[in-house]
C-alpha cells in the first residue's frame, strides 16, 4: 500500500491498530469513530464493499488495518467491526465476511468501474428514487395526463440512467461472492470478458490449480413458459462454449428467477456437469441446480 494512503484520515486507526498486540480486536463503529475524530461515511455503514482487504489505490481506509497487519473479518453494520492480524502474505486472499450485506470486498478485474465510485454512484440512484417516492406518494400517476406521466417517465430516465450497467456490474460483483465463498481462488489470476450487452464469460484458477469457467446472463427474460427460438440457440451455444474451456468446474449464472426455472424444466439436461445457479438467491444457499 502506498505509504501516501496512510497521511489522511484514516491515519489515527492505523496508528491505533500498529500498537495492538491481540490476535482479534473487535472495536464498535462509535470507537472507531471517536479514533478518527471523525464520523465515517454512509457507505462504511451499508456496504461490505467498503470493508473490503484490498489494495486497490482507492481504497484509502484499507491501509489502515492492512498496513497494521490486521484484516477485516466480519462486520455487523452499524454495531461493530472485527479485525483480525495475520500475516502480510494472506491479507488480500480470503473473503471478508460479513454477516448482514449484499456486495463482496473483491473486486473483479477487468471491470469498467472503479469499485467506490461505481457503489456511490448506485446509492446515489437509489436514494434520489427514495427521494422521489417520498415526494410523489400521494399521487395516481394512471389519473395524470399523458403530458405529465411523460414528465415523470423523462425523470425515472434521468434518476437511472445506464440502468443496464449497474445491474451487470452488481451481478458480476454476486458471481464473485458466490465463487469465493465455493472455492480457493488464487489472486490475480481471474479473466472476465463481456460477449455482448448481458453475456459475460469468466475464467479462473483455484490455489490448487483446478480450472473455473462461468457464464453470466443478465438478461431479462421473456414472460413465457419457454425461451423463443433465439433465447434457446444462445444457451445452447452458451452450454458449448463452456465445455469448450475443458474447465474442470464449470458454472451457469443467471439473474432472473423464471429464466432459471425455464431452464431447470426444459434444458436441464443440455447442461451436463454445468452448474446452474441463480443470483442473488443463490447467497442464501438457494436456487443452484446440483451444485
Amino acid at each position: 500500500m502506498a505509504g501516501h494512503l496512510l497521511q489522511g484520515k484514516y491515519l489515527p486507526l492505523y496508528e491505533y491498530l500498529s500498537k495492538q498486540q491481540e490476535r482479534h480486536i473487535v472495536l464498535t463503529f462509535e470507537e472507531i469513530e471517536e479514533i478518527l475524530q471523525a464520523k465515517l461515511p454512509k457507505s462504511a455503514y451499508k456496504y461490505q464493499a467498503w470493508w473490503g482487504n484490498t489494495r486497490s489505490g482507492t481504497y484509502v481506509q484499507a491501509a489502515a488495518w492492512l498496513e497494521a497487519g490486521y484484516r477485516v473479518d466480519i462486520v455487523q453494520f452499524g454495531r461493530c467491526v472485527e479485525f483480525l492480524k495475520v500475516s502480510k502474505e494472506i491479507l488480500t486472499k480470503k473473503k471478508n465476511k460479513v454477516m448482514r450485506g449484499t456486495l463482496i470486498s473483491k473486486s473483479i478485474p477487468d471491470t469498467t468501474y472503479n469499485d467506490i465510485e461505481s457503489f456511490q454512484k448506485i446509492m446515489e440512484k437509489m436514494d434520489a428514487a427514495q427521494q422521489f417516492f417520498t415526494e410523489n406518494n400521494h399521487r395516481r400517476f394512471t389519473d395524470e395526463t399523458i403530458v405529465s406521466q411523460f414528465k415523470v417517465f423523462c425523470e425515472w430516465r434521468r434518476l437511472f440512467g445506464r440502468i443496464e450497467q449497474d445491474v451487470n456490474y452488481l451481478a458480476k460483483q454476486l458471481m464473485y461472492e458466490f465463487l469465493l465463498e465455493k472455492h480457493r481462488l488464487a489472486p490475480n489470476s481471474s479473466f472476465i470478458k463481456q460477449q455482448d450487452e448481458y453475456t459475460f464469460l469468466y475464467e479462473e484458477k483455484t490455489t490448487t490449480g483446478d480450472k473455473i469457467a462461468a457464464i453470466l446472463k443478465t438478461a431479462p427474460p421473456s414472460l413465457t413458459a419457454d425461451f423463443a427460438p433465439g433465447q434457446r440457440s444462445r444457451l445452447l451455444q452458451d452450454c458449448r462454449l463452456l465445455n469448450y474451456t475443458n474447465a474442470i468446474i464449470q458454472y451457469y449464472f443467471v439473474t432472473e428467477e423464471p429464466a432459471f426455472n425455464v431452464i431447470e424444466k426444459n434444458y436441464k439436461q443440455h447442461l451436463g456437469n454445468i452448474q446452474l445457479i441463480l443470483l442473488p438467491k443463490v447467497i442464501a444457499d438457494k436456487y443452484s441446480l446440483h451444485a
